[in-house]
């Protein structure tokens, strides 16, 4: 039996729906997972920077609290023998409350020590944070601590400089919850008036609480590693394999890793690698390193982070997608054989249409003129197709959205939805470009809130959130709408004021702030009080780098608080 024209032009045509319908669906399905994988390779290098520059703030935050306390007038009376007896001691009781309160604000740190140089470096006021339980360390339990490199190390830097630990395990005796704790030390010399190097400040970093607390706003199903420059494991999820150097057996990155070797070497700063990560982890991985310097460091050390997930993770969404596009494959298939095989000729221009719409789709352009108005075959046939073009539009907007939700998380504060500290630091930059081409000059102003946490302590931690919301919504009444407010974290805040005709006009907007301020607070039928302190700095006249402006302003804040809150001082 030989078949007629429109039996074989049907049988072709059925045969050329299905193969099209197929090759559509593969490439539809290849791409979306070739998407998936580049948009996780994107967000996870994007997520890994964020976790190093949250890790350098973290560690910076922590030298500006070793400098802060060195540069207590406690510690320099102490420092000077200043006084009788009782008045050291009155000193030493006036430094364990502050170092008490310096612990508590921040549950990262384990100790906080002011060591002297007399009596094989005793400790003088040790004050020590055992979860949330802070305990002040006196008598005799106080140790000699000459021995520690942080302490010989430290005495033979100048005034100011920083002495930064290497991350390792705390095995000083007397260090209880600490205890074999991975530990970042950081501490500054403490000079006399007459030169005379009289002790240190440390402050102890538990790098697991410090990790906690940078680790927060990430998603569970990402596993962190940490290296320190050698590619010694200080974080990983197989603990057997963390601290090796400190327990007789170094296991390094490079060895599991072969390709991170160039980055331990000092070739490159980042790298992403999609796929097994060593033949021992034969399951494929998307993973993002970083390398992230010490701040303040003069000997190029860094750590190394790595952010990596499952392969399969990032492709749960493709699975998903696979299994409608071979639902929707199989029902065009269907369809296309039972419409293959009407006449020839009233399929002509359905058909038409359908390979003129396909043509499009594999193009990447619009979707247009589809037989949506017939009820037969041909019009499912064409709302299926329809249907499986919107699904795959509707699962890459998703990606797109995820993408800016995560780059707006990197650089806003959750709470306030204001800018934070690496926005803040951006558009610093930026302003000092500007004025450096335009001989412009603008204010970099540091706004700390007075007595914050004793209304965050007797009202509530919802209240405290909702002050720091009202807050910021009265600082941002005062500014422009060109000037810039960010929230460094806790109740700091900072002002960029640019475009300045004289320092005069800062000062007005800090005048302005502190007056609205001094209106009442009411928050969930409490009513109080919250004064603010302002220190200000003017480019180029008090710095005319970021961080510099930024330090001279918060050294001018704090001389506003000295005298008395509630005021600005001008950086002097």
């Amino acid at each position: 039996m030989r078949l007629g024209v429109g039996a074989k032009l049907g049988l072709w045509l059925a045969l050329l729906g299905i193969l099209s319908t197929g090759l559509t669906g593969y490439y539809a399905y290849i791409k979306s997972r070739d998407l998936l994988i580049s948009a996780a390779e994107d967000k996870l290098l994007n997520a890994t920077h964020v976790l190093a520059q949250r890790f350098t703030f973290s560690v910076n935050a922590i030298t500006n609290d070793v400098r802060f306390a060195a540069a207590l007038p406690q510690v320099q009376q102490l420092a000077d023998q200043r006084g009788d007896a009782a008045a050291q001691a009155d000193s030493r009781q006036e430094l364990d409350t502050i170092f008490s309160a310096l612990l508590a604000t921040h549950p990262e740190y384990s100790q906080v020590r002011l060591i002297g140089l007399a009596n094989f470096g005793r400790e003088i006021v040790r004050v020590d944070q055992y979860g949330s339980r802070l305990t002040t360390v006196q008598g005799r339990d106080l140790q000699e601590k000459a021995h520690f490199p942080y302490l010989f190390e430290t005495v033979r830097l100048s005034p100011g400089q920083l002495y930064i630990s290497d991350i390792n395990l705390n095995r000083e005796p007397g260090a209880g919850p600490a205890q074999d704790k991975p530990t970042l030390r950081i501490a500054t010399p403490v000079m006399s008036s007459g030169g005379r190097v009289f002790g240190v400040v440390v402050i102890n970093a538990d790098l697991d609480g410090m990790f906690d607390q940078i680790r927060k706003d990430f998603p569970r199903d990402l596993d962190v590693l940490l290296t320190n420059q050698d590619g010694d494991y200080l974080i990983h999820p197989d603990a057997s394999k963390v601290f090796g150097f400190d327990r007789g057996r170094r296991i390094l990155i490079q060895d599991d890793i072969d390709a991170t070797a160039a980055l331990i070497d000092g070739k490159g700063n980042q790298m992403v690698l999609t796929g097994a990560l060593s033949p021992a982890s034969p399951d494929p991985f998307v993973s993002a390193f970083v390398k992230a310097p010490y701040p303040a460091s003069s000997d190029n050390r860094f750590i190394l982070m790595a952010l990596t997930t499952p392969v399969e993770n990032v492709l749960h969404e493709s699975r998903e997608l696979g299994i409608t596009i071979m639902q929707i494959m199989f029902a065009f298939s269907i369809a296309a054989i039972i419409v293959s095989f009407l006449i020839s000729r009233m399929l002509a221009r359905p058909l038409n249409q359908m390979a003129t719409a396909v043509s499009a789709f594999e193009a990447g352009n619009t979707i247009a003129d589809l037989p949506l108005e017939r009820h037969d075959e041909i019009g499912r046939l064409a709302k299926s197709f329809l249907s499986m073009a919107n699904r795959l539009k509707s699962q890459l907007d998703q990606l797109q959205d995820r993408q800016l939700e995560l780059a707006y998380l990197a650089q806003h504060d959750p709470l306030t939805e204001l800018p934070n500290r690496l926005l803040f630091l951006d558009r610093l930059m930026q302003a000092i470009h500007q004025a450096q081409r335009e001989k412009k000059q603008f204010a970099v102003m540091f706004v700390d809130l007075d007595k914050f946490k004793e209304v965050n302590d007797r009202l509530g931690h919802a209240v405290g959130d909702e002050t720091l919301k009202l807050a910021a919504k009265r600082m941002h009444e005062c500014l422009r709408q060109t000037d810039t407010l960010s929230r460094l974290g806790g109740d700091e805040f900072t002002i960029l004021v640019e475009d300045l005709h004289t320092p005069s006009d800062a000062i007005g907007i800090a005048q302005k702030i502190i007056y609205f301020f001094e209106l009442p607070f009411v928050i969930d039928e409490h009513t109080f009080v919250m004064t603010c302190s302002i220190g200000i700095s003017i480019y180029p006249q008090h710095g005319e780098q970021a961080l510099q402006l930024l330090e001279n302003a918060d050294a001018a804040m704090y001389q506003a608080k000295k005298q008395g809150r509630s005021n600005f001082q001008m950086c002097a």
